[in-house]
């Protein structure tokens, strides 16, 4: 097990209402005390955590939180190649965060930001002084991702995309393994927004969005999945999550 704490959500509703997040950015010394008290109340368990360059592009900040993090306890540390500003447009700097390995003494450092294919992440790898990488968006439409990436770092043939029915019955998986954790009603609920990813770029997506996005119930989702989702292949598509889907709000 690891916790993880995430300063790097940019979610107005977190760093303005809740003053959580990336607002947290503006406060290197409060980040650290944050990650040094999580990781005394949770010792043995790893303590790790997740920030972005800053919060403006005028107030890069991402070297000095880093060090703070390290020092405070952590035992990694991710960083997503935007600020808070930035939300989830442009493209992420990466030598912004190749950076930030330059001033890490010990926790290893994870990159973030439009990995969204097996050959990104090798390049990522190839390209930049990173521990690891992080899947973030791209795998709320393809959760397979994992694999192809695994296999693609390995040399290996990299595996083709699920068929519509492959993909429908892991939705399912999906759906129950949610349900199991949050129960039939909460579970449901969380369930609305990850099956609209499942079928992103689809055709027929959009009826499928409007009818998942109104259940309430097992008997209701079960019921949407078999009729509505998706049947039809299509031409070549992008599978990644819409801007908006932010799998760590």
């Amino acid at each position: 097990s690891v916790v993880d704490i995430n300063f790097g959500c940019p979610v107005k509703q977190i760093t303005q209402e809740a003053h959580s997040g990336s607002y947290l950015l503006r406060y290197p010394e409060r980040v650290g005390e944050i990650v040094r008290r999580v990781a005394e109340a949770c010792h043995p368990v790893p303590v790790t955590a997740k920030i972005r360059l800053g919060c403006t592009r005028n107030h890069i900040v991402a070297c000095e939180v880093a060090q703070t993090v390290e020092e405070a306890g952590a035992a990694a540390l991710t960083v997503h190649g935007r600020t808070a500003q930035d939300y989830f447009q442009g493209t992420a700097n990466w030598e912004r965060i190749a950076e930030v390995k330059s001033v890490l003494r010990r926790i290893p450092l994870i990159g973030n930001g439009d990995i969204d294919s097996p050959a990104k992440v090798v390049e990522a790898f190839r390209r930049w002084p990173v521990d690891g990488v992080m899947i973030a968006r791209a795998a709320l439409a393809r959760p397979w991702i994992f694999r192809q990436a695994a296999a693609a770092l390995r040399g290996e043939p990299i595996p083709p995309d699920l068929t519509l029915p492959e993909e429908r019955e892991l939705l399912m998986h999906h759906y129950d393994l949610v349900v199991r954790r949050f129960g039939p009603e909460k579970g449901t609920l969380l369930m609305r927004k990850f099956a609209c990813c499942y079928a992103q770029g689809r055709p027929g997506a959009r009826e499928f969005r409007t009818r998942v996005s109104r259940v309430s119930t097992p008997a209701e989702f079960h019921e949407v999945v078999h009729r509505s989702f998706p049947r039809v292949e299509s031409a070549p598509y992008d599978r990644a999550a819409p801007p908006g889907a932010n799998p760590t709000a």
